[in-house]
């Protein structure tokens, strides 16, 4: 309900302004009672929800003066362990609460962020090791955070001002909208940080911080393994027009699928073979089949709910196109997955979240809604001019970015004049967090265990 809610607010003007005039408000209060990080949240929840034009200079200057009085001396940014943000926000409510959920996990589990439900040694919850601290040269260790939430409980459960002096950090957020005050708790002239953003607005917004948050073009999507998503075998016809891998939730906006599917049938007389693959969300299953009666297309479909990573891989790679209509979501994979199983995606047009770019002539289509209809016609009519797989093994998948953050960290470190001797192992989202190389997570327990004496105490 609260992410329908979000969207009747991106649509309404008339609940925009009492939104911004509220939060405005809450952000004064803040200040008033010396709560800087709430302060600056709200107000970077007003510029991420409104955009740059309706927030105003006016809020820019109050959001820069509390960053600059709480984490500058003068010009110059404060070391980490002094960042006034990330001191009141570990105080907080909030983050006594994250300390508190973590603190009834194993100190196995807590040094990793992973929350114990199942039995899988691979999974390496939300945390992982990509690079051992020397100790003897003093030569810095890496770190990888996925997604936002994690982002918000690193800062809550580790000392980053410890941290500052034995690691890099990569954030890998699984949102859109960069304005959010989780990324100020990591702001420090000794602590380095890799921002993953692949959408560009985002990129271009950390870049403007001028701090030492540094943004690269490498999302959760680009982490895939070329090796799990093969295409379909030569010669072998699909058996699916087209598949959507979409949890049940009416943001995913199933329905404008459906509904260009309807239209190809009444106008083209095509009768669309399609597959959806989801799970429960803010919708169930029942629902789904319900629209799918609605439109008269139950007999042209098959649904998958909650199968393996494994049969997704499959029957994507059995399709001959892959659709992502969500209109803002930070953290899409799916698309990154058909384009390695040689299927060609359609994306809307507008689409809030993922790298536009992506979406080219090698690898698939841009649409609105009015154009799906023909988007799909065209691409099930001219499958030769698509080569999805061939670009994506060149440009994205977890070879690839992990050269570029390798590459980046390098760079970094040869900035400070500081060594880089080792480079980070390889990681990929297969879908949670893991090593590339099988068993390669017992070579780092040591450094893991060294990574629980930097947990901040639980109040």
């Amino acid at each position: 309900m609260s992410e329908w809610l979000k969207e009747q607010f991106y649509a309404s003007r008339a609940l925009q302004y009492p939104y911004r005039s509220w939060m405005d408000i809450q952000s004064r209060v803040a200040e008033f009672r010396s709560r800087p990080f709430a302060a600056a949240s709200r107000l970077l929840q007003i510029w991420r929800q409104m955009g740059t034009d309706d927030f105003g200079s006016e809020r820019a200057a109050r959001l820069m003066k509390v960053v600059r009085e709480h984490c500058y001396d003068r010009d110059k940014l404060l070391p980490a362990a002094e960042n006034g943000l990330r001191l009141d926000f570990i105080h907080s409510r909030q983050a006594k609460e994250i300390r508190k959920v973590f603190a009834a996990f194993s100190l196995e589990d807590r040094a990793r962020l992973r929350f114990p439900n199942d039995e899988d040694p691979e999974r390496q919850g939300d945390l992982i090791v990509l690079k051992s601290f020397d100790a003897k040269s003093g030569e810095r260790g890496v770190l990888l955070i996925k997604y936002s939430e994690a982002i918000l409980a690193m800062a809550a459960v580790y000392d980053l001002g410890a941290l500052a002096s034995r690691y890099l950090l990569v954030l890998e957020p699984s949102q859109w909208g960069y304005q959010d005050a989780r990324f100020l708790n990591y702001l420090g002239c000794d602590l380095e940080v890799l921002v993953g953003s692949p959408r560009r607005p985002d990129f271009e917004f950390i870049e403007s911080l001028r701090t030492n948050l540094v943004p690269i073009d490498v999302g959760s999507g680009d982490w895939g393994d070329p090796a799990l998503f093969l295409p379909r075998a030569t010669g072998k016809p699909a058996s699916c027009d087209v598949v959507m891998v979409a949890a049940w939730d009416p943001l995913k906006r199933h329905e404008v699928f459906f509904a260009a599917a309807a239209r190809l049938k009444r106008q083209h007389e095509q009768r669309l073979r399609f597959a959806l693959i989801g799970y429960d969300l803010g919708w169930t299953r029942a629902q789904i089949e319900q629209l799918l009666r609605q439109y008269s297309l139950e007999d042209q479909c098959e649904i998958f709910e909650n199968i393996p990573h494994a049969q997704v891989a499959r029957i994507v790679a059995d399709s001959k196109v892959s659709l992502l209509l969500s209109q803002r979501e930070g953290s899409n994979k799916s698309i990154y997955e058909s384009m390695f199983c040689g299927t060609p995606v359609i994306v809307y047009r507008r689409q809030c979240g993922i790298n536009l770019a992506h979406i080219n002539p090698r690898t698939g289509l841009l649409a609105e809604d009015d154009e799906l209809a023909d988007a799909i016609r065209h691409v099930l009519t001219n499958p030769q001019e698509f080569d999805p797989r061939g670009w994506a093994m060149a440009n994205v998948g977890y070879p690839n970015s992990s050269r570029k953050i390798n590459a980046a960290l390098s760079n970094m470190s040869h900035a400070r004049a500081r060594p880089w001797t080792r480079d980070i192992v390889a990681k990929k989202n297969g879908p949670n967090l893991r090593y590339a190389e099988a068993g390669r997570y017992q070579e780092f327990a040591p450094e893991y265990e060294r990574l629980s004496e930097f947990l901040l105490p639980v109040d």
